[in-house]
């Protein structure tokens, strides 16, 4: 059995459950009142400050925290609120790259693939895929052959190794009037994983450790004139609009697409040579009752992917190269399209067309600029850390390799901010919502027996919050459904534990609604009254109006097929 810093060892039922917010799920180093960190963000003298709260920020922040350093986390959204929570949801080895010759890079894939497995099996699961090979694409079945043998290399578990079926082996129901087409599939594994939620857990592991973490700061200005003071860094609380100034030893920039213009920052900073991609993905309205399936294109390197979406079926991605950054993207028409044109050839019986078209998002991708004259599709997804002065920079990353990114960042920081050779840590080891199956069967159980009536909720709540459900155990009106199968104790904690400020950072990006049927419309009643508990100076009424406003654009976007 696998035990972390919140392990308590399996379940029984009629056990008392552990009091979260006591013994190792002490917050004293941190209070969670947004005042008391802005307070402290102000007043204490930092040996680290991160800029960026998506996953490689907030990963960096919790090592350094836990190695002893005292750390301060700046977000300029919400955390997970930009690519960190628009990524394809895969925990991936990237089959393409083979065809790049990037063997270095999926061998890092696969080996962090693994370790979600084995460290967040509640957040990442194993997933198996079909690649089909049509009848005469005798190259592309070699071809594959050779990169499915070579992927395989690097997986220890033989259960996740590719075979070959026969096109008998097939479901004729998945490939419809193609089926007497193929000459077969390939099936191999990889993992689907809910991304925010991994950031979201490694924030309140942070906070755990006494990293002092505030979403909705905007840094401003970073000034490192001297080197025998500290590093000034102006930011603003984006709430209030009030400007403060934290002081610092070392800076480290994890904003993402934003990381360049950080660097800008810096008086004799300059800007890293990137290029912008912009990845769109669709869900749609039905259920999805087949293997995942990974369907080549016509364009070299290039695939897209069908697989489950807990609202029914996910499609993506695309790939736009874009020059300018949008704070909040959405798929512009012709990438609807595109993904709508592939899903009539490759698969029209299987409707997912426009009438079932449920919702979209995008998520912009940065792309160290290795080679000028290459396509975004071609350009590696190979990371850079780049040092400048007392800033250390983060330039592109792969979210399944973000532990080791994270973990090849703080050693790098770690030659400025000590003179002694340290290990660092595991970043996955130790997820305060971890469970293993075993426990989160009995969990279940235990908590249905106490509350009979909120059953689907809990199971719910416990697949996307493991243990932490269980700061709410001896609390009745967690328990209540505030949507069908949605429980107040998801909102609870997102408002509570994670920092959530606003009616998007419960809906969109924790609780993860705004696909549904209603576009999480039906739950904004029940939220507003705990967001105004905690943040009672919030203008919950124009921020309902803007996301109405950004909701409608999205909506005559996805029906009309028309760039608004």
């Amino acid at each position: 059995m696998l035990h972390n810093k919140y392990s308590f060892g399996a379940f029984k039922l009629g056990d008392t459950l552990p009091d979260m917010n006591q013994g190792c799920f002490e917050q004293s180093h941190c209070d969670n009142a947004r005042p008391a960190r802005i307070k402290r963000a102000c007043s204490e003298a930092f040996d680290c400050t991160v800029i960026g709260g998506g996953i490689h920020g907030v990963t960096v922040a919790k090592l350094l925290s836990k190695m002893g350093y005292k750390t301060l986390l700046l977000e300029k959204g919400d955390y997970a609120s930009a690519t960190s929570s628009r990524s394809s949801k895969m925990a991936h080895g990237g089959l393409r790259y083979l065809e790049m010759l990037d063997f270095k890079q999926v061998f890092e894939g696969i080996k962090c693939r693994e370790e979600l497995f084995l460290r967040a099996p509640h957040l990442v699961k194993p997933e198996r895929f079909l690649i089909p090979i049509y009848r005469g694409s005798w190259w592309l079945r070699c071809k594959l052959h050779v990169g499915l043998r070579l992927y395989d290399l690097m997986v220890r578990n033989r259960n996740r190794r590719h075979r070959w079926l026969s096109v008998a082996k097939l479901d004729e129901a998945l490939f419809g009037p193609f089926h007497s087409a193929l000459m077969g599939a390939f099936q191999y594994t990889d993992g689907l994983m809910n991304d925010a939620r991994l950031v979201f857990e490694q924030v309140i592991s942070a906070q755990s450790y006494g990293c002092c973490l505030l979403n909705f700061a905007e840094v401003l200005r970073i000034e490192d004139n001297d080197a025998e003071q500290p590093v000034h860094v102006s930011w603003k609380d984006a709430l209030t609009g009030v400007e403060h100034r934290s002081s610092t030893r070392f800076v480290v920039n994890c904003a993402g697409p934003w990381s360049p213009k950080i660097q800008t920052l810096l008086k004799r900073g300059r800007e890293y040579p990137v290029k912008y991609s912009r990845g769109s993905h669709l869900v749609f309205s039905v259920p999805w009752r087949y293997p995942s399936l990974f369907l080549p294109m016509e364009e070299k390197g290039r695939y897209y992917f069908v697989w489950p979406h807990r609202d029914g079926t996910m499609v993506g991605t695309t790939e736009r190269e874009v020059e300018t950054l949008d704070d909040d993207p959405i798929p512009s028409a012709d990438e609807v399209r595109e993904i709508l044109e592939r899903l009539e050839r490759d698969l029209p019986h299987l409707e997912l067309t426009e009438k079932s078209l449920r919702y979209a998002f995008a998520g912009i991708r940065i792309l160290p600029l290795r080679s000028a004259n290459k396509s975004v599709s071609a350009l590696s997804r190979k990371h850079i850390w780049e040092m400048d002065g007392r800033m250390l920079s983060l330039i592109g990353g792969k979210y399944t390799t973000f532990a080791w990114t994270a973990v090849e960042g703080v050693k790098l920081a770690l030659k400025y901010l000590s003179t002694a050779s340290q290990n660092v840590p595991s970043p996955i080891d130790d997820l305060p919502g971890f469970l293993e199956e075993n426990e989160r069967h009995a969990l279940i159980k235990r908590l249905v027996n106490r509350y009979p009536n909120s059953e689907e909720g809990i199971k719910r709540a416990v697949s996307r919050l493991g243990r932490q459900v269980m700061i709410y155990d001896e609390h009745p009106e967690a328990w209540h459904e505030i949507a069908p199968g949605v429980l107040m104790v998801e909102a609870l904690h997102a408002v509570e534990q994670e920092h959530a400020c606003t009616i998007d950072g419960v809906l969109r990006w924790r609780l993860e609604l705004e696909s549904t049927l209603d576009w999480g419309e039906g739950v904004v009643r029940s939220v507003r009254p705990v967001i105004a508990s905690k943040h009672s100076s919030a203008d919950l009424e124009a921020e309902c109006k803007q996301r109405d406003k950004r909701l409608r654009e999205l909506k005559t976007r996805l029906l009309s097929g028309k760039d608004i």
